[in-house]
């Protein structure tokens, strides 16, 4: 019965690594776009002012 209770405890333990990681990954993913977006309309906007 210890035994089937370590195995639960390390699979749910697993789930939320996972879980947590996946949502560091897509986190950055979203922060890359989103400064990557900023960084396009600030370069656009410096062009555009130029003569």
């Amino acid at each position: 019965m210890i035994h089937l209770t370590l195995i639960i405890v390390d699979f749910l333990t697993g789930l939320l690594a996972a879980g947590a990681w996946a949502l560091a990954s897509a986190g950055g993913v979203i922060a890359v776009v989103v400064g990557g977006g900023f960084l396009g309309v600030s370069l656009f906007r410096r062009w555009r002012r130029k003569p």
